[in-house]
Parts: C-alpha cells; sequence; structure tokens
C-alpha cells in the first residue's frame, strides 16, 4: 500500500505546478482611413440624394391635400371612389369608412416620409 500511496503523491506533484506570470500583451488595431469617394461615385450619391428629396417633397405634398379634406358630421356630404387598371370603380358615400380610409392614408404617408428621412445621410 505504501507504493501507492507513493505513486498518488508523485501524480498530484505532477499536476500541482508553480504559478507562472502571464503577460498580456495588448496590439493595438488602427481602422483604415476612410477611402476617399470618386468623382462618378460622389455625383451618384447627389443625384440619389436629389430623387429621395423629390419623392419626400410629393409626399408632404399629397399628406398636406389629404389633411385639407373635410369630413362633416352629415353622413352625404362626402364621396370616395376607387377605380383599378382595368376602370372598374366603386363610390361609396359612407362617412365612417371613408374617415379611416383617410387615416389609413395619413399614417402610410407618415411612414414613408419618416422612411425616406431616414435615407437622407450625407
Amino acid at each position: 500500500m505504501t507504493k501507492v500511496n507513493t505513486a498518488t503523491a508523485q501524480k498530484t506533484a505532477e499536476f500541482t505546478s508553480p504559478k507562472t506570470d502571464m503577460v498580456l500583451v495588448k496590439t493595438e488595431v488602427k481602422p483604415a482611413a476612410p477611402k476617399e469617394p470618386t468623382l462618378d461615385e460622389r455625383i451618384h450619391k447627389v443625384e440619389n440624394l436629389q430623387l429621395l428629396v423629390t419623392k419626400r417633397s410629393k409626399l408632404i405634398q399629397t399628406r398636406s391635400e389629404l389633411e385639407r379634406f373635410q369630413i362633416g358630421s352629415n353622413d352625404f356630404n362626402c364621396n370616395m371612389q376607387l377605380k383599378d387598371s382595368d376602370g372598374n370603380a366603386f363610390t361609396t358615400g359612407f362617412t365612417p369608412g371613408i374617415k379611416k380610409v383617410i387615416d389609413f392614408l395619413k399614417a402610410s404617408f407618415d411612414a414613408s416620409i419618416q422612411e425616406i428621412e431616414n435615407k437622407i445621410k450625407f
């Protein structure tokens, strides 16, 4: 039994080694300098920005026209007509339904305007 204890003692001695000091080397990585865009790239960006600005202006104008649209409390004071590409038409004078359509359109225009404004970056 003494031999077993000696072997165990040797194994324990092998696994318990003195602590070593570790040195942490910190390397600093510098980001690459931003590449200067070419003239064509800058022109392309300006053209894209101009398209976004034009689209935003049209959406704001349409949203403003929709805002001026008046719906009264009388159920028969306004009409709405929808036409599809085949010439089929749907007309209604149901004021609560028209009001919901207008509210939906306003929210849609607001979301589109916000989306375009987020894309306009320099």
